[in-house]
């Protein structure tokens, strides 16, 4: 569980001249000449020791409040400090517009902490950025709350018809502290920590590039971190959410803002949604901590609507409450009018709700590639599939639900399908079942997906052997999930299907093999060891390694000592029983030093028996181009192990070579 950030300044680079703060005299009549660089002017603001009628270029000559900043319209380049170890009572809402070479930035200088911006529920929103491009938040502590029931935000950046606004960075802030309902039920999208709005009918608008990162977000009574735009209508939805109260003549055609990017913030103990970004384009939402969300609404800890091509990853959610079933409360949400969402790479844990949902209205689509994640004690409904749904394909995901007697949320179902989903499809998932819980089915295809405890729903190609896991349901965080390794023995091990463009890696940044299949569920058996396929010969080795041919890797190879003594045979253990139906043999140089005429034999517990007899190989080239020949067995055999009887060869030099031995 992450702990709570440290939030100390450090000190000020060596490229600023500075002075502690509180030395300088708010007295001071002689101002010497502003700090400038070719970028723009620094000014300095410091409650304690600054007069608003100095000039605020030097540390010796700071502004004293904010509103005194507002005045200022700020030039490309320029740079605001705040004194830390300061509070700053009311809003900052600066004027003016840096550019892509220069932007402006709001920062901290001195030592000790943040410099607090405390809003103190005089103002809708502490920090107010409207209208303004290529400005930069960073450092800075932020709150605005006094314990009463008005809707409060802690960094609102808005627009309104004026067209692209580029290059807002929000980085390295604490907001905390926004008052609002605390009631079960009660919510509202226009209050958050950081809240990205876009209003306005007559000139398209939005954002562009805006980067969020590496904050902290606690103790809002709506959301952690959302975005909106009245730019929306398609697809027929035509509104955002009634408590915006925003006329329904201010709404326009779908424009959204782009290349949005949410990294590595911590949001949690929020009443809402974690991390929300609605009416956006590409979108990537990375290695965020999302924790406690939904405490008063049923919401999710990740989410995200009117939204194109979004991809979610890396990230960990926790602690949502149950709401109900069919009310959300889950980690993850593919929402209205949302398409081609890739959700990867993450962990979901002990969510009231369950792992994901998928629902829309109108009518779009809610669509989505899920792969590669772990959920583990997750609640309800683990999977929800309701209104629009229509293309969702779940992929190498590990499912972990333990008995129904030790679990600390009520469980119904893995997948629930409410209304009318469609082109579902669950592959290649591992799903340990201890509680026993029910598939629906209507609108879900279910193929080759291994199902340890409880039913099995139609699949075509069920697994239902030992997952033999290393340590399931005993990881901590995201960065501890060894635990859902499969060992030797395994089921999952080299079961999948091959799926293209499947991602290439699992959780753990394992390599998937390129050429053999790749074990089910989120995470690879340990490369090179726990349940990899062994190959041996009788042919000896002259080059390379026998290895090789089954390392994935078709630009290694193993060549045979010299003379190659014929017939010899190459083994293949695959360390578990499963279904053949072919062999393919990648060999370079073929004619030089190419198979020629193999026998196929596959082993059935007490002997080898022979499946293909004579099978010849023809090579086309004798180069370092690497070739394919592919030998189909007269019908599937099951087996764990795999032999070739090599009675020709090509053997121009000698000795005969493999590249790669792949089955499938």
């Amino acid at each position: 569980m992450p702990t709570r950030r440290t939030f100390l300044t450090t000190t000020v680079g060596a490229t600023l001249a500075l002075a502690a703060p509180g030395t300088a005299s708010a007295a001071t009549t002689t101002h010497p000449a502003p700090t400038t660089t070719a970028a723009g002017t620094t000014y300095y603001l410091d409650p304690q020791s600054g007069n608003d009628t100095a000039n605020g270029t030097t540390p010796t000559t700071p502004w004293r409040t904010l509103p005194r900043a507002n005045q200022h319209t700020f030039q490309p380049g320029d740079t605001l400090r705040l004194a830390a170890n300061r509070t700053y009572p009311g809003q900052l809402a600066p004027k003016g517009s840096g550019t892509q070479a220069a932007p402006i930035t709001v920062t901290s200088y001195g030592t000790g902490t943040k410099p607090l911006l405390a809003g103190n529920a005089t103002v809708p929103s502490t920090v107010l950025l409207e209208n303004l491009s290529h400005w930069t938040l960073d450092g800075l502590e932020i709150t605005n709350g006094t314990g009463g029931t008005t809707w409060r935000t802690g960094v609102e950046v808005r627009a309104k018809d004026i067209g692209p606004v580029p290059g807002i960075t929000l980085r390295n802030l604490y907001i905390h502290g926004m008052d609002g309902i605390a009631q079960v039920g009660k919510g509202n999208i226009g209050s958050a920590g950081i809240l990205v709005n876009v209003r306005g009918n007559t000139t398209p608008t939005y954002f562009t590039g805006m980067l969020i990162e590496n904050n902290e977000i606690a103790d809002t009574k709506a959301y952690g971190i959302t975005t909106w735009s009245t730019w929306m209508r398609r697809e027929g939805w035509n509104e955002l959410w009634g408590e915006l109260n925003i006329p329904t003549t201010e709404y326009g055609p779908f424009t959204p803002s782009t290349g949005l990017v949410i990294r590595n913030n911590y949001v949690h103990d929020v009443g809402s949604g974690g991390i929300n970004p609605n009416q956006v384009a590409d979108t990537l939402i990375e290695y965020n901590t999302v924790a406690r969300p939904t405490s008063t609404t049923t919401n999710v800890g990740i989410w995200w609507s009117g939204a194109d091509r979004t991809t979610v990853q890396f990230n960990e959610v926790y602690g949502a409450r149950f709401g109900g079933r069919g009310l959300d409360c889950t980690a993850f949400d593919a929402d209205a009018s949302s398409h081609d969402s890739l959700i990867q790479y993450n962990y979901s844990h002990d969510n009231g709700g369950g792992f994901f949902i998928s629902v829309s209205l109108g009518t779009a689509p809610a669509s989505a590639v899920i792969r590669y994640n772990i959920s583990q004690h997750d609640g309800n409904e683990i999977f929800t599939f309701s209104t629009n749904t229509d293309g969702v394909d779940i992929y190498h995901n590990t499912i972990y639900v333990a008995p129904t007697s030790t679990s600390a949320r009520p469980l119904y179902k893995i997948a629930q399908v409410y209304h009318n989903p469609k082109n579902v499809t669950f592959r290649n998932n591992l799903i340990v079942n201890q509680a026993a819980l029910p598939y629906d089915t209507a609108g879900v295809t279910y193929r080759n997906n291994l199902y340890a405890g409880g039913p099995v729903p139609p699949d075509t190609a069920a697994l239902t052997g030992a997952p033999k896991l290393t340590a399931p349901g005993t990881a901590t965080s995201r960065t501890d999930l060894t635990g859902y390794r499969p060992l030797s023995g395994s089921a999952a091990i080299a079961a999948a299907l091959p799926i293209p463009g499947n991602g290439g890696r699992d959780i753990l940044g394992t390599a998937l093999p390129a050429i053999t299949p790749a074990d089910l569920g989120a995470v690879q058996a340990a490369p090179g060891s726990q349940g990899a396929p062994v190959a041996t010969t009788t042919l000896g080795t002259g080059q390379g390694a026998i290895s090789a041919i089954v390392d994935g890797k078709e630009s290694t190879s193993w060549g045979s000592k010299d003379p190659a003594v014929l017939p010899g045979t190459v083994t293949l253990d695959l360390r578990t029983p499963r279904a053949l139906n072919s062999v393919t043999l990648a060999t370079h140089f073929g004619q030089g030093q190419g198979f020629t005429k193999v026998d196929v034999q596959t082993w059935d517990g007490t002997a080898w028996t022979t499946r293909v007899t004579d099978a010849t190989l023809a090579w086309s080239s004798n180069t370092s181009t690497v070739e394919r020949r592919t030998i189909t067995l007269p019908a599937p055999v099951t087996t764990s192990q795999l032999r070739l009887v090599v009675k020709a060869a090509n053997t121009q030099w000698g000795n005969v070579a493999l590249n790669e031995l792949t089955v499938a």
